[in-house]
C-alpha cells in the first residue's frame, strides 16, 4: 500500500473535498460516491482513484458520470503539478496507456480545461467518453492506467508521468452501477440533442446529414495527417453529422475493404477483420458524442507492399441505437504510399 498509517492523519486533510465527501473501498485509495439528481434521476456518481506515488494524496483520475445535471461519462485529472496557464489555456498533449496495451496519443484539442470555484483550474485536464471509458474498462478488469503529459513550456518543461493502480476499482464502479443511467424518470437530454415529440421513435434511427474522415493521428510519431500512410498505424476520426432524435448509439461494427493498382490494373479486396464497439465496454474502438456530431476513432494500418500500391480504405459502419434502429454509412479514406 502507497500510504502508511503514519500519514493518514495529514493525508486526511490534503485530500480534495470530493473525496472526503466519498466513500473509501477498504484497503484500498480508490473512493466512490453514488448519487443522482432528485428530480430527473441522472446519476451523478463518481469513482476517484489516487495516484501511487504522491502520498499527498493531491493527484488523483475522477470518474464523472455526469457533467454537472447533464448525463455523460468524462473523467478528469487532479495533479499537485500544474498542466496549463489558465490565461492562455494551452492543454498538454497525453499519452494513455491501459495495461499492456499500446500507447494512445491525445492532442490538447481533445482535451478540455475544468473550472475550481468558477475560475479554469490550472492544475486538471478533462478526458472525453471516449478514452475515459477504455480506462475505466481497464481499470476494471484489473489493469492499471499510465497517464503521462508534455505540458506547454510555459507552465512546466519536465514531462509528468502519472500511475493509477485498479485497487478497488471494481467495487466503485459497481457502486455507481458503472455510470450508466438509470431506468426510473428519463434523465435531461444532453446539450445538443433534442427529443422528438412523445420520446424516441421506436425503430428510427437519426438522419445522418454528412459522414467523413478529419485526422490521422501517427501513433508512433504523432504526426497528424489528413490521410492514411502505408505501413504506419494511425488513429483515424470518423465524425457522422446527425439530426438528433434521442436515439443513442448502443454498439457499432465497422469492416473495411482496400482499393489497390497491381500491374497497372485496379483492384478491390475485402478485409476479413471486424472490429466492434459497445456503449460501456472495452475495445480498440473508441467513441464521444460532440452535439450533433457522432465521433469514432478507428485504429488503422495499411501494409505497404512494393508490387501492389493501396489507394484508399474503404470503411462501413453499421451502427445500432437504444430504440432497436441501425443506420449504415460507407467512407473512403486515402492513403499515402
Amino acid at each position: 500500500m502507497k500510504k502508511t498509517a503514519l500519514l493518514l492523519a495529514s493525508l486526511a486533510l490534503s485530500l480534495t473535498p470530493a473525496a472526503q465527501a466519498a466513500e473509501r473501498v477498504p484497503g484500498t485509495w480508490t473512493y466512490y460516491s453514488a448519487s443522482s439528481d432528485p428530480i430527473t434521476d441522472v446519476n451523478t456518481g463518481m469513482v476517484i482513484v489516487d495516484e501511487v506515488n504522491d502520498l499527498t494524496g493531491r493527484t488523483s483520475l475522477t470518474f464523472k458520470c455526469a457533467d454537472g445535471s447533464e448525463p455523460g461519462l468524462w473523467s478528469v485529472l487532479d495533479s499537485k503539478n500544474p498542466l496549463l496557464d489558465p490565461e492562455n489555456l494551452l492543454l498538454p498533449t497525453a499519452t494513455v496507456r491501459v495495461g499492456s496495451s499500446a500507447p494512445q496519443f491525445i492532442y490538447g484539442d481533445a482535451l478540455y480545461p475544468t473550472t475550481l470555484h468558477g475560475e479554469t483550474h490550472p492544475s486538471a485536464v478533462g478526458f472525453p467518453e471516449g478514452i475515459t471509458r477504455e480506462m475505466a474498462a481497464g481499470l476494471f478488469r484489473g489493469e492499471r492506467v499510465v497517464i503521462r503529459l508534455d505540458r506547454d513550456p510555459s507552465v512546466g518543461r519536465q514531462t509528468l508521468t502519472y500511475t493509477f493502480p485498479a485497487d478497488g476499482f471494481k467495487v466503485a464502479w459497481n457502486a455507481v452501477n458503472r455510470c450508466q443511467q438509470g431506468q426510473g424518470t428519463p434523465a435531461a437530454a444532453p446539450v445538443g440533442r433534442v427529443s422528438a415529440p412523445g420520446g424516441t421513435r421506436s425503430g428510427e434511427a437519426p438522419k445522418f446529414t454528412q459522414w467523413y474522415f478529419t485526422t490521422c493521428t501517427d501513433t508512433a510519431s504523432g504526426a497528424v495527417r489528413t490521410q492514411l500512410r502505408a505501413g504506419q498505424t494511425h488513429r483515424c476520426q470518423l465524425v457522422i453529422e446527425t439530426v438528433p432524435n434521442g436515439a443513442k448509439p448502443v454498439s457499432a461494427t465497422f469492416t473495411y475493404e482496400l482499393e489497390y493498382v497491381e500491374a497497372g490494373r485496379s483492384g478491390k479486396l475485402q478485409l476479413n477483420t471486424r472490429d466492434v464497439w459497445q456503449a460501456g465496454g472495452s475495445g480498440p474502438i473508441l467513441h464521444r458524442t460532440e452535439g450533433n456530431r457522432l465521433i469514432f476513432n478507428l485504429p488503422l494500418n495499411v501494409r505497404a507492399r512494393p508490387e501492389r500500391r493501396y489507394t484508399s480504405i474503404n470503411v462501413t459502419a453499421n451502427l445500432s441505437f437504444d430504440n432497436g434502429s441501425s443506420k449504415k454509412v460507407y467512407e473512403k479514406l486515402p492513403v499515402l504510399p
